[in-house]
């Protein structure tokens, strides 16, 4: 899956001059018709996410840590003899932007930048040809020195190699905060009435 993603976004135009829109939503990117209509690299103020947040450029997000299918060698030199070892990278996060991997290749965030807050720059629409009948997304991190590009926004948010700010809890989350709730409530930290409030809007999202 990495690996035709990856192909994938290397075959993407990057000479085009980039335009400016509105609000690019997720569930848009698999519309034929819409996808048609949006010329290649064009540049987004608003990302619109499955569950219905938004976020826009400046907002920040926070890296999480690798998905665990990355792994690469490290040299390190030392006086006497030089030692090796595996070093766990992210998966779907990579230093610099696109335009200039076909040259140097990709290096993959390694996971020292996990728990690192970063700054959206650019939100891109990219497809693979004007027949093309879906497209992706890019988002590129405001990084000091060089900037950090998400490569699939879908397997990066699923796998928590990113973490979005404004996402709609999910019925775990919301599972796990009535079971706080409940424990306050015998501890005596909250009333019964606090509790009742909070079970109601909870249980609105449990599944």
């Amino acid at each position: 899956m990495k690996k035709i993603t990856l192909l994938l976004l290397l075959g993407f135009s990057i000479t085009i001059s980039a335009q400016i829109a509105d609000t690019l939503s997720i569930s848009k990117l698999n519309d034929a018709a819409w996808v048609k209509s949006i010329p290649n690299s064009t540049k987004f103020k608003f990302i619109k996410f499955s569950d219905g947040s938004v976020l826009e450029i400046g907002d920040k997000m926070t890296l999480g840590k690798p998905s665990g299918s990355n792994h690469s060698n490290q040299t390190t030199p030392g006086v006497f003899s030089s030692t090796n070892q595996s070093v766990n990278n992210f998966s779907y996060l990579m230093l610099g932007r696109m335009g200039s991997v076909i040259l140097s290749g990709i290096t993959y965030l390694p996971e020292t930048f996990k728990g690192k807050e970063v700054e959206i720059e650019d939100i891109k629409f990219v497809k693979n040809g004007k027949k093309a009948t879906f497209a992706g997304v890019m988002i590129i991190f405001n990084n000091p020195g060089m900037d950090i590009t998400v490569l699939n926004i879908d397997a990066a948010l699923q796998y928590g190699e990113i973490i979005n700010p404004k996402a709609a809890m999910t019925s775990d989350q919301a599972l796990e905060e009535l079971q706080k709730a409940k424990t306050k409530l015998d501890l005596g930290v909250i009333t019964q009435e606090e509790y009742e409030a909070i079970k109601l809007e909870l249980m609105k999202i449990i599944k």
